[in-house]
């Protein structure tokens, strides 16, 4: 077996592992397919972004393929509050681009402040807004949209269209929808642009 394989393979184990512990934080039972993970670098315009979030990494399958299709230049700061996953990324991502904040998203400002960025050019989040804590989801949207660069994007992608509703009073109607109907379960795709 390859260490590719291999180590698909233990982050799939370590996902499920957490999503069973805790559904309302994971949500999602299955870490991002491949086919997802070029959609959402597609949509995301990651070719022309510097400064890119991502919110709700998980075990960092994601979090790769952004890397992966990013500039040598451009920097990523992924936000997760689960301690194991943080540990994950921490053992199986080495990218001097690639930092990790455990702080809430929430915070996305005061992330930024700590890194010296003015603004973010992209945000990607898989963070499961229909299980977020009453009145979280709209401090996070307002986080993510107050982070966001005038022209940039905000990409997620969600099992719901509840995100879509959340986003509209700051971003307006999203500018693309897609479905990955590849990934298991089938994600839906959402963009903005502020």
């Amino acid at each position: 077996m390859s260490k590719k394989v291999k180590n698909s393979l233990k982050d799939s184990a370590l996902f499920l592992k957490h999503a069973i512990k805790s559904p309302m934080q994971v949500a999602y039972f299955m870490p991002s397919s491949p086919w997802l993970i070029d959609q959402i670098a597609k949509c995301a315009h990651l070719d022309d972004a510097r400064h890119i979030m991502e919110l709700g990494p998980g075990t960092g399958g994601t979090t790769k393929g952004i890397l992966k299709y990013m500039r040598d230049d451009a920097q990523l700061i992924s936000v997760e509050i689960n301690q194991k996953f943080i540990e994950h990324m921490q053992k199986t991502i080495a990218d001097e681009r690639l930092n990790i904040s455990d702080q809430g998203a929430q915070n996305l400002v005061k992330i930024m402040d700590e890194h010296d960025w003015e603004s973010a050019d992209v945000i990607i989040s898989g963070i499961p807004f229909t299980t977020l804590p009453k009145g979280m989801d709209k401090a996070i949207m307002q986080a993510i949209h107050d982070a966001l660069k005038p022209g940039g994007i905000f990409l997620a992608y969600q099992l719901r269209d509840h995100v879509s509703k959340l986003a509209e009073p700051l971003f307006g109607e999203y500018a693309f929808k897609k479905v990955e109907f590849k990934n298991i379960p089938p994600m839906r795709i959402y963009t903005w642009m502020k």
